[in-house]
């Protein structure tokens, strides 16, 4: 005799299925969890010297950095740094 798998056992399967999967695509799809911050100025400067140089950067602000070292002294102050995604303008 068959075994018929009642309709309420597949439909919880398959928004099992949903849920994994829709969960493992946002994960995929975001550079960082959710609710997580971008480093602030002050945890990236080291060595406390209140501007960062290359060596203390990561990432798109590493790569970009000639572009956002407005005034060519090698260092980001904080005012140079440009706002984290998302945010609009950095707090001073």
């Amino acid at each position: 005799m068959k075994k018929i798998i009642p309709v309420r056992t597949a439909i919880t399967a398959l928004a099992g299925c949903v849920i994994g999967l829709t969960t493992l695509f946002a994960f995929a799809n975001s550079d960082a969890p959710e609710g997580q911050m971008p480093p602030s100025f002050e945890q990236m400067d080291a060595n406390g010297d209140k501007q960062l140089s290359l060596d203390e950067v990561k990432g798109p602000l590493a790569d970009d950095f000639d572009r956002f070292d407005k005034n060519g002294d090698g260092y980001l102050s904080q005012d140079e740094l440009p706002p984290p995604p998302g945010q609009g303008e950095r707090p001073q």
